[in-house]
């Protein structure tokens, strides 16, 4: 899987941040792979985050996919969290999204720093699944009455955490797209290009680490197969 995704950075290199005003087409989402995970051909590279992504859609939901080989920054997600934030102009703006994973009590019962306070809590939260954070928190939804709930829902916004071959970090997001202030064209040609954000690193409160943002500008959602 180390060389599959060794290929994959180098195949990617040339377009980490080639978009340039281009859309960003989103495929149709595949079916018959196993939950969470893709072949990692189909993955982009951000190369300041060390980690691989990809966004699909179907006429139900947008799925958020991500791939994380690095240690360090699996950490950091799975004790500091991530959050993937919606926009539907081409600001670039951190006012509505969704948090998954939260940041996990080991962090919050650390120092001050924003490190987490116990190495041996770290481990244990990286290697054992019945350690990985399974909450989800809604940011700037006002229309949503319930804002933090378990991620494993059939209903709403829901995710998935586990650690694949190779201990690779597998991620997935799945926002419903009638929970979206999607726009739809005036062209009748499905929804009109929004953002949105990954970003991973402490919500709030003084910290060591700064967030590692990326922006994917002009998604256009696939209308068919």
């Amino acid at each position: 899987m180390k060389a599959i995704l060794s290929g994959i950075l180098l195949f990617f290199f040339v377009n980490i941040f080639s978009q340039d005003g281009k859309l960003f087409q989103s495929p149709w989402h595949e079916k018959g792979y196993a939950e969470g995970e893709l072949p990692a051909g189909k993955y982009h590279f951000f190369n300041k985050g060390k980690l691989f992504y990809t966004i699909s859609n179907d006429n139900s939901n947008v799925y958020v996919n991500l791939l994380v080989e690095d240690r360090s920054v699996q950490e950091r997600i799975l004790t500091q969290g991530l959050t993937v934030w919606i926009n539907m102009d081409s600001r670039l703006a951190r006012e509505m999204g969704v948090r998954f994973p939260t940041a996990s009590k080991n962090q919050a019962g650390g120092d001050k720093s924003g490190r987490s306070g116990n190495k041996t809590n770290q481990n244990i939260i990286i290697t054992d699944p019945h350690f990985l954070p399974n909450t989800i928190e809604l940011v700037g939804f006002t229309s949503e009455e319930e804002r933090r709930f378990p991620a494993d829902n059939a209903d709403n916004f829901r995710g998935l955490l586990k650690f694949g071959k190779d201990n690779i970090l597998n991620y997935k997001l799945v926002m419903p797209v009638a929970k979206l202030p999607l726009r739809n064209s005036k062209e009748g040609g499905g929804a009109m290009p929004f953002t949105l954000g990954i970003e991973y690193g402490p919500a709030k409160g003084p910290s060591d680490y700064k967030e590692v943002l990326l922006w994917i500008k002009k998604i256009k959602l696939a209308t068919q197969k």
